[in-house]
């Protein structure tokens, strides 16, 4: 008897746990029912539920930003074009003096050229001030974001798993030697459309004006496969090594 109202009371027990006392959480996009995407906090949600939440050039539809013209967009060559909506720098900012060595001072102007270490800016509107005098913006965080998760919206630019060998992180040089690399230097670190460097090497300043909306991670961050996220959004600290990269508006067809 003693033996039979246990059971009945474990298998209430389980039943109540099942039904949402407890906090049920995803770790990647299979966890969640499509529409919806595995966010940072471990939380399935939509990607967008208005136009306002998506990039620029993006409509909702149906909880997912889609582009919103079919006309084909031609980026300069220091640029990629995202799901045919926006330009964004083909390689984190840099300075037109940078070399592999060196992150030159010739503050006038960003640019996006590979095999040169990134600028690493004093703030926010330093960034802003930085892409507006190369005729370009700094993105927003829902453009950077699009341009990180690629055609697929995965959680890494270069796919849906962690892989500490892929893009310059803490764990990339077994966290021994980690340090800034000159852009585009691990070849496998890049989305579908060609963007590298949007997972570690340094955050990159969004708009928004606070050292705080910085994206993708660096390569001293002792979390890299949470901070690395293409999703995740720094909290109420600012992080150190931080950088950025432009966007560019489509113009008329």
């Amino acid at each position: 008897m003693r033996s039979s109202l246990f059971t009945i009371l474990a298998l209430a027990a389980s039943s109540v746990l099942s039904e949402g006392c407890v906090d049920q959480r995803c770790y990647e996009q299979a966890d969640c029912v499509a529409p919806r995407i595995c966010s940072a906090s471990g939380q399935c949600v939509f990607e967008c539920t208005t136009s306002g939440d998506c990039p620029s050039g993006f409509d909702c539809e149906d909880h997912v930003c889609e582009p919103s013209s079919s006309f084909p967009l031609t980026c300069p060559t220091d640029m990629v074009a995202i799901a045919n909506a926006f330009c964004i720098d083909r390689y984190e900012a840099s300075r037109s003096d940078a070399t592999r060595t060196s992150a030159g001072t010739d503050e006038s102007s960003a640019v996006s050229a590979p095999g040169v270490l990134p600028w690493q800016v004093a703030n926010n509107a330093a960034a802003e001030s930085a892409c507006v005098a190369s005729q370009k913006r700094l993105c927003s965080p829902a453009e950077w974001q699009r341009a990180c998760a690629g055609p697929d919206r995965t959680l890494y630019a270069y796919g849906q798993s962690y892989d500490p060998t892929v893009c310059n992180g803490i764990d990339t040089h077994e966290r021994d030697s980690f340090h800034l690399m000159p852009t585009g230097s691990l070849p496998d670190c890049k989305n579908a459309w060609g963007a590298f460097d949007l997972n570690g090497n340094l955050w990159e300043h969004v708009a928004g004006g606070s050292d705080r909306t910085v994206r993708g991670g660096a390569y001293n961050c002792s979390d890299s496969a949470t901070l690395h996220r293409c999703d995740y959004v720094p909290g109420s600290w600012a992080p150190s090594a931080r950088g950025f990269r432009c966007c560019r508006d489509r113009g008329p067809p």
